[in-house]
């Protein structure tokens, strides 16, 4: 829990999970969100995911972000129910009835929201972005939950959320391209490594010029 000790982040998110959508809470220092520190939480998010999420969806997720985002005519809305429907091919059947229970009609949230309460949770996580040592990194704290399905719907919701707060509209190519290198690098790098979870993502959100510090 020290996590919450730490001062100066710069980007917090806090996702609680309800019965039909996911409430996102936004804390930042500045007045506007810069749309480069959006853009920087969101590659380290990522890159996160695929450090924890459980080791089927690994090759799967990859394989379909990169297909959805190099085709840019997708609809967004519809990222969340694609990524349910491959997730729920992974499991179990064990792992299915269970995850039917939990939802209506057997479905997770596949919504966000920022200014309605959810009734009853199921799962809470922060992410917290924040310099050390001059270094952009995370943390990240997660309650427990259905993980095998709300992390990689976190992935699309969140995808999702930050497009809608692009306050520059056209750097969604920006944050496209940064998410599509972070994935080819992981041909070459272990994102289940540390240099995949930390200096990776880093470097790539350099390499892209991607000023999140405004």
């Amino acid at each position: 829990m020290g996590i919450f000790q730490h001062k100066d982040n710069l980007l917090e998110w806090h996702f609680n999970y309800g019965q039909y959508f996911v409430q996102i809470k936004t804390k930042h220092k500045e007045q506007f969100l810069p749309d480069g520190l959006l853009i920087a939480s969101y590659i380290l998010f990522l890159a996160r995911y695929f450090r924890i999420c459980d080791d089927r969806q690994v090759k799967l997720m990859k394989e379909f972000l990169n297909k959805e985002i190099v085709n840019s005519k997708s609809d967004i809305k519809e990222l969340s129910s694609k990524i349910h429907s491959i997730i729920m091919q992974t499991l179990n059947e064990w792992e299915k009835r269970a995850v039917g229970k939990l939802f209506f009609l057997g479905l997770p949230p596949l919504d966000f929201s920022e200014s309605e309460e959810v009734s009853r949770s199921y799962a809470k996580y922060s992410f917290l972005v924040f310099k050390r040592g001059g270094n952009l990194t995370s943390t990240f704290h997660m309650s427990a939950g259905a993980d095998k399905i709300f992390l990689p719907l976190t992935v699309a919701v969140l995808y999702e959320y930050i497009i809608g707060k692009l306050r520059n509209k056209d750097k969604k190519e920006i944050l496209d391209k940064t998410i599509l290198d972070l994935l080819r690098a992981y041909d070459k790098v272990n994102c289940r490594s540390l240099e995949g979870l930390g200096k990776l993502p880093v470097e790539i959100i350099n390499q892209n010029n991607i000023d999140y510090y405004k």
